[in-house]
């Protein structure tokens, strides 16, 4: 079962890079940073899900 969480955690986390109000509400409520953080903020955690759901995707097909 430890594959869907990994699933689920690279789903929310690319919601969060993509969308731009969820983004507003969970990262830029908590932080003031400038324009080029926060492109370079969103880019690394899409790349991070990503590589997070095909993880989970990748220990899904092994079990």
């Amino acid at each position: 079962m430890f594959y869907w969480s990994t699933i689920i955690i690279g789903i929310i986390l690319l919601s969060i890079s993509v969308s731009n109000p969820l983004y507003k509400i969970s990262i830029k409520k908590y932080l003031k940073i400038n324009l080029f953080i926060e492109i370079i903020i969103r880019i690394v955690l899409f790349i991070c899900s990503i590589i997070l759901v095909f993880i989970g995707l990748y220990i899904e097909s092994l079990v």
